[in-house]
């Protein structure tokens, strides 16, 4: 059975821990991108309803002429 030197473990835990955090930044960066990309189509959803009524209601005012 080898020894384990306390440089290796700490080595080992160090590693263990900087792959952790890669892995949450990563997490973090995709919820940002969803996010932000939720965000806009939500946005862009709101205001293709707002040109939408906006066309009914002119097409509106002419049928009344």
């Amino acid at each position: 059975m080898p020894k384990w030197s306390m440089e290796e473990k700490a080595q080992g835990a160090i590693e263990y821990l900087l792959i952790i955090g890669a892995a949450i930044v990563v997490v973090v960066v995709v919820i940002v991108a969803l996010t932000g990309t939720m965000t806009a189509g939500k946005q862009q959803g709101t205001q293709g309803n707002i040109d939408y009524n906006k066309q009914v209601s002119d097409l509106n005012k002419l049928r009344k002429f």
